[in-house]
């Protein structure tokens, strides 16, 4: 058994990663427990703090959905607007990056129009929610479209 020592910019990467990956089963399960939520939170806060260290302004756009989402499912809407909002902002700046997604804006819009729901905005739910299915619409991928219709079919304004 030998010691493998991480540098610390693969450690900033690696807990990123494990704590985003966390976060999908929570938000997937039709009844998450308030614990699980719980848990959500601080790993969402946690994926964008080490994205904050090794990542890429599409990172951090990526993590704040990931907060807006969570806040959002929490029924939290200050939270989860303050997050989806600041997604937004990032992404106008991450849609010139080569790394950015045809996915990435139709999921920001989603976040928005979950946070909207949350914070009980009904016509801005609903006008996030149809920039999110016009910018779906665009993604082309089919693969990708089918996930990104996926979280959009599962809530309502």
């Amino acid at each position: 058994m030998t010691d493998e020592k991480m540098t610390l910019d693969e450690f900033h990467k690696e807990i990123a990663i494990q704590c985003n990956n966390g976060i999908w089963p929570i938000l997937d399960n039709d009844t998450p427990s308030d614990d699980d939520l719980e848990d959500a939170m601080h790993m969402a806060h946690t994926a964008r703090y080490h994205w904050s260290k090794v990542g890429t302004v599409v990172n951090a756009v990526r993590a704040e959905y990931m907060l807006a989402r969570v806040y959002a499912h929490m029924k939290r809407g200050e939270s989860a607007l303050f997050h989806a909002n600041r997604g937004l902002e990032l992404a106008k700046e991450a849609e010139t990056k080569n790394e950015w997604k045809d996915w990435d804006m139709p999921f920001i819009y989603e976040a928005l129009a979950r946070a909207h729901a949350s914070a009980g905005n009904k016509s801005d739910c609903k006008k996030y929610k149809e920039l999110a299915q016009k910018a779906t619409a665009a993604v082309e991928g089919e693969e990708d479209r089918k996930i990104c219709q996926g979280e959009l079919d599962k809530f309502s304004c």
